[in-house]
Order: structure tokens, then C-alpha cells, then sequence
């Protein structure tokens, strides 16, 4: 999560190329493959049309020869004979069968080669059967079938019905499609009736044998919507009047498209009854076209360039993420981490930049630090000079009375130690000094106040030999041993103050404790020293200013009890300053 969070934007930037990639080309897919599908089944459509046409044709030639052998068998007199005859010998019958097979043996229809069967019988109860074959229905049955009464209603049509019962042995299936003319002599005087059965497998192949079955869906349908043969068993032998509305609904164009579908009709006026063969389209092009492949070459395709895009991005998105990584080192004061400037564009453009950016950056830091490191020794320096005249005075007043009382030794003591004073003061302009010599400046400074108070504050050193060589600012512990002399002991004769430094761990510590009358630090503001006009409040400025907030001035003190003051600072030895 972080590493995401941290190249959000490449992350970003990724989705949105790939996603739109994607999205473009599956739309591109989607309609290339509706318009190959509209082409594939608009092709195929026509092709299949051409076939329907020709299976027309041939269920046309079939119903010449069909209309043929029944016209044959109507202007035949042998078969007039026996049909209608009722008192032929023998002999006679044999005769005429004969000659009504020898008539008959020449019809395609009735060859060794086809299933069809002619069926003859008379009112006579004569029946006669081609092919050797064997009527498996009484004569008053198939008198009395439906079909039969209504080509009697007319005797000179010839009608096609079909047949859901089996009228003779032969045949695959039950169902058959028998066209029927009644015979009738010069007197319209009916004699017998013709039938001429074709078994539905048989009248099936017609179209088996040119449209795939797999694909093509194809029904005869009647002008009352009865299926009297089709590929699909569920179809045969039933009413489908909404595929008949569909067809009557688009008379006028032969292939039209409905609910997904390609329909094709022709139309057969000597059945009539329509062929209508129609495709599922997305059947048909997922079939024909392999869609599958081409979606797994999309898919493919998609990937590949998912996985360009991305090596494209991450190398053009390198030289940002090393600039990232190089910023978080500028948060560390790092200004070092130049980027390489590679390649042309943006990028080596905003690289380059940045390199500028960084380097005006670190020297604008380097100026601001040297500026603020001169401002600092500046107001240390000034602090340090700010020498309260009125101490100037009364010191100098000092020494006047002791050159009165010629007290030369003493006076030339107290000169020595207050030229060493100004010296280190004025004269030496090092902002920080050894503890040693702040010592050193701190007995000379109690030398001068013992001028004025005498001797009966006594001041203590307990310095740690171990914290003589570290470094602090000067003049950091006169104040707090100024503000002992001049307010602690103002009620008492005497008065003790010692003076503490050691090192503890990594600090250094000064205590300086009094055993003074004390005061109440939630009044007293404690202002200015008589010495520095610094005060104490400006030893925690420069401690801070020089060290960090960790460091500085810590007191305690309670009327009555003293005051105890500590200073912290770091250790920092002469070697390492």
C-alpha cells in the first residue's frame, strides 16, 4: 500500500491508458464484428436464397412427375379396366395387370431406386399396389380418410395432403406426403383415385442435401400454418401460425430479418405452401467466423499492448519517481541529488529544471544560513558589548578609594583583574570560550565586587577538572552570580555562594547556589544585571539561539530558602569546537 500510495499517479495514469485502451478497442471489436456479422449472414443469406430457389425447382420437377404418372394413370384404359370393371375373369384381371405394369415400369418415381409408391383402387374394390409393395390400410379407411373426401370435392385437381399414418410398408417414417387425383371417366363419372406416396424421409432429402442442418432451420408450411415438414422434429406435423403471420406480415420481400433472424421464403404455388429457411445470426457468425478465436486474439491483443503501455509509462515515469525519491532528501537538507538528464521532452526538460531548481535552492539555503549565522554572531556580539556604564562607574569609583587609602597591592590587583575583564570582553571576539577561561572571567569579576561589598560573601568553585576543556558561550554565569551579590544577601552580613560545573552523561552543568534570602520567581521578573544589561532572561536567548530549545536556564528559588540555578548546555570539548 504504500508503494501504491507513493506512484499513485503512475498507477493513476495506467488504469486510465489501459482502461480506455481497452474500452476503445472492444468497441472497435464490437462493431467490426457486428458489421462482419451483417456481411457474413447477408452473404450467406443470398447463397441460401439461390438454394431455396433451386430446391424449389426440384420439388417442381418432382410435381411435374408427380402430375405426370397421375394424368398417366388417368388417360390409361388398363387401368380404367381394372378399376371399374366388377366381372373379368381371371385371366382377363392378369392380362390387364400386366399391361397396366408395363405402362407403369418407365415412371422415375416408381424405379427400384426411390420409395415412392403408387397406390391405385377403384370402386370396384379393386386396389393396386407398385413396387411389391403392401397397403397396410383397409380401402374404406382410405376412402373415408379426410383428405380423400376433399379431392372428391375436386375430382380434377390434383392435391397434396399430408399423412400422419402409414398406408404402406415402405418408408423410414409414418408420415408421408401423397398427392391424390380421382379418376374419372368421359362421363365424369368417377372410377377410382390415383395416390401417389412419397415417404417424408424421402421428400426431406430434397432439401437435407443442400442446407446445413447445423445451421439452417427450414419448414414447408401451408396457407393454414400447418408444418408438414421440417428438419426440426418439434416442428413437423404442427400449426406455427405466428411463423405464418411473420411470412404473410413480409409478403413482399423474401429474405427479411425478425427477432435476431434471417428469414428466407420462396414460395411453391403446386403445393401451395412455403419453404422458409432462416439462421440465428450470432449463431451463425460465432460459427462460421470462429468468434471465439477472434476474441481470444482481441484479448491477446489487449494484453500486449496493456504490457507496451506499461513499460512505455514506467520508463517515462523513472526519471519523476527518482525525483520523488530525491525531494523526500530535501526534507534532510540533502541538495546534493541531481537527477541525470536523459533522453528529449518533457521529461529531460522538467529534469533539468529541477537541477536548476535544486541548485538555486541550495545556494539560496547556504546565503539564508550564512546571513542568519552572521545576524546571530551580530546580536551575541552586541549583547556581549552592552557593559552597563553605572558598573563602569562604580568600579572606576573603587579604585579612586583604594588609591585614597593606599591600598596599592589590592588596587593593583582589582586593575588587573578588571583589564582582564574588558580584555575578554571587549577585546576578544569569540563567541564561545573554554570553561576554564569563563572562570577565570567570573573570579575576576567577584575580585572587582569584593572592592565594594568586602569579604563577607564568599564565593565557592567546585569545578569538575573533567569539564574544563568544554566549550560554552562566554559570559553566561557572571549574571546569576551578580544577581546574588547585589539581591540575596541585602538583609544578612555574610553569605555564601558556590559555583558547580560538571558533566553528566551528554551535558554540561553549572549550579550556582546561594544561601540568600531568596524570592518568589512568580514576581520577580529579573530583569537586567547591574553588569551586562543583558539579564538573565538574555543568557536563555543565546543558550537557545546557540544550542536548540533542549538546553538553557533553570531556577529555583523560595523567599527565605535560597535560590538554585542550573545551566544545561551540551558537552562540546575545545578539540570538536
Amino acid at each position: 500500500m504504500k508503494h501504491l500510495r507513493s506512484r499513485s499517479l503512475f498507477y493513476k495514469m495506467i488504469l486510465i491508458v489501459i482502461c480506455s485502451f481497452s474500452i476503445a478497442i472492444s468497441l472497435v471489436m464490437f462493431l467490426t464484428m457486428q458489421h462482419m456479422q451483417n456481411s457474413f449472414t447477408s452473404l450467406y443469406s443470398s447463397e441460401t436464397k439461390l438454394l431455396l430457389e433451386q430446391i424449389s425447382d426440384n420439388y417442381y420437377e418432382l410435381h411435374k412427375e408427380v402430375t405426370s404418372t397421375l394424368e398417366l394413370c388417368r388417360k390409361n384404359p388398363y387401368i380404367h379396366k381394372y378399376l371399374a370393371n366388377h366381372n373379368e375373369s381371371v385371366q382377363e384381371q392378369s392380362s390387364t395387370i400386366y399391361n397396366m405394369e408395363k405402362a407403369l415400369r418407365h415412371i422415375n418415381l416408381l424405379n427400384d431406386q426411390t420409395l415412392s409408391t403408387l397406390m391405385l383402387f377403384g370402386v370396384n374394390g379393386q386396389v393396386y399396389v407398385s413396387n411389391n409393395d403392401k397397403r397396410v390400410m383397409d380401402l374404406e379407411e382410405i376412402w373415408n380418410l379426410p383428405t380423400m373426401q376433399q379431392a372428391l370435392r375436386s375430382p380434377n385437381e390434383t392435391h397434396y395432403v399430408y399423412i400422419n399414418q402409414r398406408l404402406v410398408n415402405s418408408g423410414a417414417k409414418e408420415e408421408s406426403i401423397a398427392a391424390i387425383r380421382i379418376l374419372q371417366d368421359e362421363k365424369d363419372v368417377t372410377y377410382g383415385a390415383a395416390m401417389m406416396i412419397i415417404n417424408l424421409n424421402d421428400f426431406e432429402q430434397y432439401y437435407r442435401k443442400i442446407l446445413d442442418p447445423e445451421i439452417n432451420t427450414v419448414a414447408i408450411i401451408d396457407k393454414n400454418g400447418f408444418i408438414f415438414s421440417s428438419n426440426e422434429a418439434s416442428m413437423s406435423g404442427k400449426q406455427n401460425l405466428s411463423l405464418l403471420q411473420t411470412i404473410e406480415d413480409n409478403r413482399k420481400s423474401t429474405t427479411f430479418k425478425r427477432d435476431g433472424r434471417t428469414i428466407m421464403v420462396e414460395y411453391m404455388p403446386f403445393l401451395d405452401s412455403y419453404i422458409v429457411c432462416w439462421i440465428d445470426d450470432a449463431q451463425f457468425f460465432a460459427e462460421a467466423s470462429q468468434q471465439s478465436m477472434l476474441l481470444m486474439l482481441a484479448f491477446v491483443l489487449i494484453l500486449i499492448t496493456c504490457l507496451v503501455l506499461y513499460a512505455l509509462l514506467h520508463s517515462a515515469f523513472k526519471p519523476l519517481e527518482k525525483m520523488r525519491l530525491e525531494m523526500e532528501n530535501i526534507r534532510e537538507g540533502d541538495f546534493e541529488g541531481h537527477l541525470e538528464v536523459k533522453g528529449e521532452g518533457e521529461i529531460a526538460q522538467l529534469a533539468q529544471s529541477y537541477n536548476y531548481m535544486l541548485d538555486g535552492l541550495k545556494n539560496y539555503i547556504d546565503e539564508l544560513m550564512s546571513m542568519e549565522k552572521e545576524k546571530r554572531l551580530l546580536e551575541i556580539h552586541a549583547l556581549q558589548m552592552q557593559i552597563n556604564p553605572h558598573f563602569m562607574y562604580n568600579t572606576l569609583m573603587s579604585f579612586k578609594i583604594l588609591a585614597w587609602q593606599n591600598k596599592n597591592e589590592e588596587l593593583i590587583q582589582s586593575l588587573t583583574a578588571f583589564i582582564s575583564l574588558l580584555h575578554e570582553t571587549l577585546g576578544n571576539k569569540e563567541e564561545k570560550i573554554t570553561v576554564n577561561q569563563e572562570i577565570k572571567n567570573l573570579e575576576n569579576y567577584v575580585q572587582i565586587l569584593k572592592i565594594r561589598f568586602g569579604t563577607h560573601i564568599s564565593v565557592h568553585y567546585n569545578i569538575d577538572p573533567d569539564c574544563l576543556s568544554c566549550v560554552c558561550p562566554k559570559l553566561i554565569l557572571q549574571p546569576f552570580v551578580e544577581n546574588a551579590f547585589f539581591h540575596a544577601f541585602t538583609d544578612t552580613d555574610t553569605g555564601n555562594i558556590d559555583v558547580f560545573g560538571r558533566v553528566f552523561q551528554d551535558h554540561l552543568l553549572f549550579e550556582i547556589i546561594d544561601n540568600g534570602k531568596g524570592m518568589d520567581l512568580r514576581k520577580n521578573t529579573m530583569k537586567g544585571s547591574s553588569f551586562s544589561g543583558v539579564g538573565i532572561s538574555n543568557v536563555q536567548e543565546r543558550i537557545v539561539l546557540l544550542y536548540g530549545k533542549q538546553y538553557g536556564v533553570h531556577i529555583e528559588s523560595m523567599p527565605g530558602n535560597g535560590t538554585f540555578v542550573t545551566i544545561e548546555l551540551p558537552v562540546i570539548r575545545e578539540s570538536n569546537a
